[in-house]
C-alpha cells in the first residue's frame, strides 16, 4: 500500500487504562489504532494495524529523561527507532541506526524564541529527509469542513475540530508510514503538548 497522507484523529478512549485514542487514516481510510495514557513518555504505546491486523510496539529505552523509543513488530524485531532531536525535533531511523527523516520545527530560532515567550506554539511541522523537505504535519480541519471566511466564521472557526495530518510529496510504504506515526505521535504528544503546557 503506498501512502500520499496520514491523519491522526483523536477521541476519547474506550477502556479505563488509556486516557485517549488515536486513529490514524491513511489516505483517509483507517490504518493504525493506538490507545495512549497520561505518561506516554513511560509506557509502551501499541500499534496495531487494521489491515493486516499486526501489532507494533513503541517502547521507551528509559522510563525517566528518555530521549529513545524503540518500534517493535511482533516477533520482537526492531524495526526502527525515534530519536528526540533537542525540545522541538525528531530523528527517525532504522534498525541499523541510519537516518531515514526528521520532523522538525521549520520556523527560524528567533521566531521560536519570541513565540514561545509570547505563549505560542508552532502548528506545523516539516519532514525532511536527506536535507530535502518530503512533507508538512499541521493542524487540518477535518473531511467536509470549509475553512472560514469572515471574521465572525473565523472566530466559530475556532471551536471546530482540527487533527493533526502529514501530508508527503512522494507516497511512501506501509512500512516508512509505522515510523513516520510513531514521531508524528511523539511530537504531538510530547513537543506539542509541553508546548502548550509550558
Amino acid at each position: 500500500m503506498q501512502i500520499n497522507s496520514l491523519r491522526f484523529v483523536q477521541a476519547s478512549a474506550p477502556d479505563g487504562d488509556a486516557d485517549k485514542q488515536y486513529s490514524v487514516l491513511a489516505n483517509e481510510e483507517e490504518f493504525v489504532r493506538c490507545d495512549l495514557s497520561r505518561r506516554t513518555i513511560a509506557k509502551p504505546i501499541a500499534l496495531v494495524n487494521l489491515m493486516d491486523k499486526s501489532t507494533r510496539t513503541l517502547s521507551p529505552e528509559k522510563k525517566f529523561l528518555n530521549k529513545r523509543w524503540h518500534l517493535t513488530e511482533s516477533e520482537d524485531r526492531e524495526s526502527g527507532m525515534v530519536v528526540a532531536d533537542g525540545a522541538s525535533a525528531w530523528l527517525a531511523c532504522d534498525a541499523s541506526a541510519n537516518e531515514l527523516f526528521r520532523v522538525v520545527d521549520p520556523r527560524k530560532w528567533t521566531a521560536k524564541t519570541v513565540e514561545t515567550a509570547l505563549g505560542s506554539w508552532a502548528d506545523s511541522y516539516a519532514v525532511v529527509s536527506r536535507d530535502r523537505c518530503v512533507g508538512v504535519v499541521r493542524r487540518a480541519l477535518r473531511p467536509g469542513e470549509e475553512e472560514p471566511g469572515t471574521r465572525l466564521q473565523k472566530l466559530r472557526g475556532l471551536l471546530k475540530p482540527r487533527d493533526w495530518k502529514l501530508e508527503l510529496d512522494e507516497p511512501v510504504s506501509s512500512e516508512a508510514a509505522h515510523l513516520m506515526i510513531a514521531s508524528i505521535l511523539l511530537l504531538v504528544e510530547i513537543t506539542v503538548r509541553g508546548a502548550r503546557a509550558g
